[in-house]
């Protein structure tokens, strides 16, 4: 009985003995990984601040999620904020600081004069309505605010003593990027 007793405590000392070995040796090759690897991709990136201040450059609201995440081994910076238009979602590259996206999270906040307010980067619609008077002399019936393949897009409609124009500008650059003329009298 006693010598059953010593195996089994035995047996048991080197279970534990050997866990907390491994776990130990484990725990030290994981530190070396993190050292090597972390200091460089840090350095590399801008800074929580940095992103934060990115941000609300192109939406002035209050934070309330900042995430620093890997995308197709690109870490971007995911942000939330919160304004009285709704909750803005910000993507930022976190090696160029440059807005990868920003989506306004929101179903009822479809009207396209506050969305480009709110995004200070794009072109404003007077300036859009400006552009698309070069192209086409007459009277703007409608204009949207809309975005297409990632891209913000303004896209106008005229109408026109020979008929209806469509045109789609380029809410970032301001560069035209279709025009449709509605009218057989139109020379392409």
């Amino acid at each position: 009985m006693m010598k059953k007793l010593f195996i089994g405590s035995l047996a048991t000392t080197l279970l534990v003995s050997g866990a907390i070995g491994i776990n130990a040796y484990a725990k030290g090759n994981d530190s070396k990984l993190e050292s090597t690897q972390v200091p460089s991709v840090t350095k590399s990136i801008i800074s929580e601040k940095e992103a934060i201040t990115i941000a609300k450059n192109q939406v002035d609201g209050d934070l309330v999620k900042i995430e620093l995440d890997s995308d197709d081994g690109r870490f971007e910076y995911e942000l939330d904020l919160r304004n009285a238009d709704g909750e803005h979602e910000i993507t930022i590259d976190a090696s160029t600081g440059k807005v990868i996206e920003l989506d306004l999270d929101d179903d009822h906040y479809d009207d396209a004069r506050t969305t480009a307010a709110s995004i200070k980067s794009l072109i404003s619609e007077k300036e859009a309505i400006a552009i698309a008077k070069k192209q086409v002399k007459g009277e703007v019936t409608k204009i949207e605010l809309d975005k297409d393949d990632n891209r913000y897009e303004y896209e106008i409609e005229l109408r026109t003593n020979k008929g209806e124009a469509d045109i789609t500008i380029d809410a970032s650059t301001g560069k035209v990027l279709e025009l449709d003329l509605d009218d057989d009298g139109y020379d392409d």
